[in-house]
């Protein structure tokens, strides 16, 4: 099953969303390999892409995390969710340029609602703490 972009997905700081519209792209990309049963070869492709563009990515957020209040924990923890993610796909990736085919079901699910998850529950606390954090206009 394939991830449609929707207003769903959006952050509202238009730079994540446009990278998560890029990491969507992917993600469907490697889908249709696997429906189509060409996924050793679509991995091999997609992978050091996929992990490239997630340190990319993940780079951007950690970037605006300063910003968020000091009271806040919530950095801490999304960047363990990004190293963890990062590391998962990095031992895929390994696996498959050894020659290793892993399942292709399960990692399909893995991602994709890795993907979903980590876009509606935590970059969006990140969008709507940096918002909060942010100072207000003066009323005149």
């Amino acid at each position: 099953m394939h991830i449609v972009w929707s207003p769903a997905l959006e952050t509202g700081h238009r730079q994540i969303d446009l990278q998560h519209q890029e990491l969507v792209e992917m993600l469907n990309e490697l889908l249709v390999a696997l429906d189509s049963g060409s996924e050793f070869a679509a991995l091999n492709d997609i992978l050091p892409r996929l992990n490239n563009y997630v340190l990319f990515h993940f780079g951007t957020e950690e970037m605006l995390m300063p910003g968020l209040p000091p009271e806040s924990d919530h950095a801490a923890s999304h960047c363990r969710a990004h190293r963890d993610f990062t590391a998962r796909v990095n031992a895929l990736r390994i696996k498959v340029a050894s020659g290793e085919r892993p399942d292709a079901g399960p990692l399909a699910d893995f991602l994709r609602n890795w993907l979903i998850d980590h876009i509606q529950q935590t970059d969006r606390e990140l969008i709507t703490l940096l918002a909060a954090g942010q100072p207000r206009p003066l009323s005149g």
